[in-house]
C-alpha cells in the first residue's frame, strides 16, 4: 500500500509537470501563432481612435466608396489630385466622427428607428377618415431632388417613380447614390438627437447669470493717461536667465505647438534645351515636303503631329499676320511655315474655303438622361416637343416646364451668342452648318436638345486647314542631364551646411515651407507634395532628401527643422521670451518712475502735466468689452478701475503695452439686474455653440493616433 501511494504522489507530480508544459506549449504556441498576425495588423492600422484600430482596407474601401460617388455624381471617370486628396480628407473627418460620436450614442442609446427613417424619407402621414392626408414633407435633402425649382412644388409622384426605380438592379450605381445620401440623412438625425440631449442639461446658475449681467448692464467712465512701454530704452532694463526661466514657467502653455516640419529645396525645372527646339524646328521643316505632297493630309496629320487633326474652320485672326496673304490668297493644297506658336513649330496645308458665321444665337430645350428616362424615352419626348413647336407652340414656355438646363430654362433656353466650338460638336454642328430659324433634334453627352436656331453674324470666308505641329518638349537627353544635375548636387549635400554651399555655388534659388503638419496635402510653390510630407516625417532634422520626380521638375529637399507636438523648450523659444521679459521690465521700470513723478499729484490733470502728457476720456466702457479708447482691448485695467469711487485717482496700473493712471468720472451699475434676460441670452449663446464646441470637446478627449502618412 506504501508503495502504491508513492507511485500515485510521484505520478501526480508528474501528470501536474506535463499539464504544466502542455499549457505553456499551447500559450507559445499561440503567441507565435499570432504575433505576426497582430504585428501584421498593427502595420496595417491607419489609426487609432477611442481605442478603435482604423484597418487599411476598410478604410481605403471607404475612400473608394466616396471617390465612385463623385465619379457618378458629377459624370466624371477619373479624379484630379486634388479631387482625391479632398476626398481623404472627407473620409478622415467622417471617420472620425463616426467613431467618436457612434461611441456617444451608443452610450446613451441614441438611434433612428425604421419607421423615423421612413417618415424623414418619404414624410409624415396619418389615416383619416379612411383616406391618407399627408402632414408633413420628407426631409429637406429629398424633397429638394424632387421640388421644380422655379415653381417650388414638390413632386411627390416623381420621388416614389424613385424610389421604386432604384430597387432595380439596372440602377444599382443610382442606389449606392442614395444610400450614401441616406446614411448623410440619418447621421443628422442622430447628432440632432445626441446635441438636443446635451442642449437640454445646459442652463447657467444664478451667480454666472449675475456676473453675466453685471458685465453687460453696468459701465464706467473715466479720464486716463498712458504712456507707452517704448519709453523705456532697451539699454535702460535688464534681466537675468532667471528672469527667462520664470517667464518661460509662468507662460508656458502659451508655447504649445503640433508637430510640425520645416524645409529647405532646390528645383531643377525639366524645360526643352536649345537642341530639343532646334530638333522640333527641324522636324517639322523635313516635313514640309512629304506633307504637301500627301493625298491624304489629314491622315498624315493624324500620323505625324503631335496634335491630331481639328476640323475647324480659321479666319485672318486665328493666323500669324505674316501667312495671312499667303494662306487666304492661296490653291488647295498649299503648305505654309513653319511658325512658332503656343511652343509648337506648325505646317499648315490649305484644304479649302468655307463660308460660316463667327457666332451663332440659339436657345434649347435639353431632355436629360436620368432613372427614370432612358435614351429612347428622351429622345421621344425631344421629338414630340419639336413637333408640338412646328404647330406652334411656345417655345419659351415649354423650356420653362421641360428643360433640365435649369441655368437658362428661365429665359426660354436662350443661351445667347457664343463663337464656334463653344459648344460640344454636334450641338455647335449643328448650329453652325444650318441656317437662322432651323429647329432640330441633336444628341449629346448631356441628353437629347431640341436646338432653335435664332440669329447668326453674317458668313465670312475662312481658310480650312490641316495643320501640323511639333511641340517643342524636353528629350530625354534633356531629362537626363536635367537629372544628373540634381543627382550631382544631392551626393555633395551630405549635410544642411552643405546642402546651402551647393546651392550657392550652382546659382539656385532656395525655397522654403515652414511649420507644416503631416495632413498637409499641398506646400508652399507645390500643388501636390504628399510624398516630401511623409518623408520629412520619416526623418530626423538635418536630413537631405533622395531625388523626388514630380512631373516637370526634380526635387532635392533638407528637413531644417522638426517640431514634436507638447510644448517648444525655452531655447526654441528665446528669442521671443526675451523680448517679453524685456517688455514686461519696461513695463515694470515704466510704472515706478510714473509712481514717482505723481507723488503729488491730486487729480488726473496734474498727472498728465508731471508726465507731459494729455487726458482723454473714455466713456461708458463694459466689462464684456474691454475696449479703451485710442488704446485698445485692456481687460485688466477696466476690472481694476470698478474698484475706484468717483473722483478717486488710481495708481500707475500696468496694462498690455502701457502704463495707465485713472480717474473715475462716473459708474453706472444699475440696483436691480436683469437676471432673466441674462438667463436667457447665456442660454441661448450656449445653445448657439453647443454642437460645434460639444463635438469639439469629445474630439479632443478622444486619444487618437493618426498613422495616415504611412499610407498616403
Amino acid at each position: 500500500m506504501a508503495t502504491l501511494q508513492k507511485i500515485r504522489n510521484q505520478g501526480g507530480v508528474l501528470v501536474a509537470v506535463i499539464i504544466g508544459l502542455a499549457l505553456l506549449a499551447f500559450i507559445l504556441g499561440d503567441f507565435l501563432n499570432s504575433g505576426p498576425s497582430a504585428f501584421s495588423r498593427k502595420r496595417m492600422e491607419v489609426a487609432e481612435i477611442a481605442g478603435v484600430s482604423i484597418d487599411y482596407m476598410d478604410y481605403n474601401a471607404k475612400i473608394e466608396e466616396l471617390s465612385e460617388f463623385y465619379r457618378m455624381n458629377y459624370q466624371i471617370s477619373s479624379l484630379d489630385a486634388e479631387t482625391q486628396e479632398n476626398i481623404r480628407t472627407e473620409v478622415w473627418r467622417t471617420t472620425l466622427r463616426d467613431v467618436i460620436m457612434g461611441s456617444s450614442y451608443n452610450d446613451l442609446g441614441v438611434f433612428v428607428s425604421v419607421e423615423e427613417l421612413k417618415t424623414m424619407l418619404m414624410g409624415d402621414s396619418i389615416n383619416t377618415g379612411g383616406s391618407n392626408v399627408i402632414m408633413d414633407e420628407p426631409h429637406p435633402m429629398v424633397r429638394r431632388m424632387f421640388t421644380n425649382p422655379e415653381t417650388g412644388e414638390f413632386n411627390r409622384f416623381q420621388m416614389m417613380n424613385y424610389f421604386n426605380a432604384i430597387s432595380d438592379d439596372v440602377y444599382k450605381d443610382e442606389r449606392k447614390r442614395w444610400i450614401y445620401l441616406e446614411n448623410q440623412i440619418v447621421d443628422e438625425r442622430m447628432n440632432q438627437k445626441y446635441f438636443s440631449m446635451v442642449q437640454k442639461g445646459l442652463a447657467p446658475n444664478s451667480i454666472d447669470a449675475k456676473n453675466f449681467a453685471f458685465e453687460n448692464e453696468s459701465n464706467i467712465s473715466f479720464d486716463f493717461v498712458y504712456q507707452s512701454f517704448n519709453l523705456i530704452n532697451d539699454e535702460d532694463v535688464s534681466y537675468s536667465d532667471a528672469d527667462v526661466t520664470a517667464y518661460y514657467d509662468e507662460h508656458k502653455n502659451e508655447y504649445e505647438q503640433d508637430d510640425t516640419r520645416s524645409i529647405e529645396y532646390v528645383i531643377f525645372a525639366i524645360e526643352p534645351s536649345v537642341q530639343d527646339d532646334q530638333n522640333a524646328k527641324e522636324y517639322v521643316e523635313q516635313s514640309k515636303i512629304p506633307f504637301a505632297r500627301s493625298e491624304n493630309p489629314i491622315s498624315f496629320v493624324n500620323t505625324n503631329s503631335d496634335i491630331p487633326y481639328s476640323d475647324v474652320s480659321y479666319a485672318t485672326e486665328d493666323l500669324p499676320e505674316q501667312y495671312i496673304d499667303s494662306i487666304f490668297k492661296a490653291d488647295p493644297g498649299k503648305v505654309t511655315g513653319p511658325w512658332f506658336e503656343n511652343d509648337s513649330y506648325k505646317l499648315a496645308r490649305l484644304l479649302g474655303f468655307t463660308s460660316v458665321s463667327d457666332s451663332v444665337r440659339a436657345r434649347h430645350i435639353l431632355i436629360s438622361l436620368s432613372v427614370q428616362r432612358d435614351d429612347a424615352r428622351a429622345e421621344a419626348i425631344a421629338d414630340s416637343l419639336k413637333q408640338l413647336i412646328e404647330n406652334g407652340a411656345d417655345f419659351n414656355a415649354l423650356a420653362r416646364d421641360f428643360s433640365s438646363d435649369q441655368s437658362n430654362s428661365t429665359i426660354g433656353g436662350d443661351l445667347g451668342w457664343f463663337p464656334a466650338n463653344a459648344m460640344v460638336k454636334p450641338f455647335n454642328d449643328y448650329c453652325f452648318d444650318n441656317n437662322t430659324g432651323d429647329l432640330g433634334v441633336v444628341k449629346t453627352n448631356f441628353g437629347h436638345h431640341v436646338i432653335k436656331i435664332e440669329a447668326q453674324s453674317p458668313k465670312r470666308r475662312k481658310a480650312e486647314l490641316a495643320i501640323l505641329e511639333r511641340q517643342v518638349v524636353p528629350s530625354d537627353e534633356t531629362y537626363q542631364t536635367i537629372y544628373s544635375n540634381a543627382v550631382q548636387f544631392g551626393s555633395n549635400a551630405k549635410n544642411i551646411e552643405s546642402f546651402r554651399k551647393q546651392y550657392e555655388e550652382n546659382n539656385l534659388i532656395p525655397r522654403f515651407s515652414t511649420d507644416f503638419q503631416k495632413d498637409a496635402s499641398t506646400l508652399t510653390g507645390f500643388e501636390y507634395s504628399r510624398e516630401i510630407i511623409r518623408w520629412s516625417f520619416e526623418n530626423e532634422e538635418g536630413a537631405i532628401s533622395q531625388i523626388f520626380d514630380l512631373n516637370d521638375k526634380y526635387i532635392v529637399v533638407a528637413l531644417t527643422d522638426v517640431k514634436d507636438e507638447g510644448f517648444a523648450s525655452k531655447e526654441d523659444k528665446l528669442g521671443e521670451i526675451e523680448i517679453a521679459v524685456s517688455k514686461l521690465k519696461k513695463l515694470e521700470k515704466l510704472a515706478e518712475e510714473t509712481t514717482t513723478k505723481i507723488a503729488s499729484a491730486i487729480d488726473i490733470d496734474e498727472v498728465a502735466s508731471e508726465l507731459g502728457s494729455e487726458v482723454v476720456l473714455a466713456e461708458k466702457v463694459r466689462l464684456s468689452n474691454p475696449y479703451i479708447a485710442t488704446v485698445g482691448l485692456e481687460p485688466s485695467v477696466v476690472a481694476l478701475s470698478y474698484n475706484l469711487e468717483p473722483g478717486q485717482l488710481s495708481s500707475p496700473i500696468i496694462g498690455a503695452n502701457g502704463v495707465f493712471v485713472l480717474q473715475v468720472n462716473e459708474k453706472d451699475i444699475p440696483e436691480d439686474l436683469d437676471i432673466s434676460s441674462a438667463i436667457f441670452r447665456m442660454k441661448y449663446f450656449y445653445e448657439s455653440r453647443v454642437s460645434y464646441q460639444g463635438y469639439e470637446a469629445l474630439l479632443e478627449k478622444a486619444d487618437i493616433n493618426d498613422k495616415r502618412i504611412n499610407f498616403y
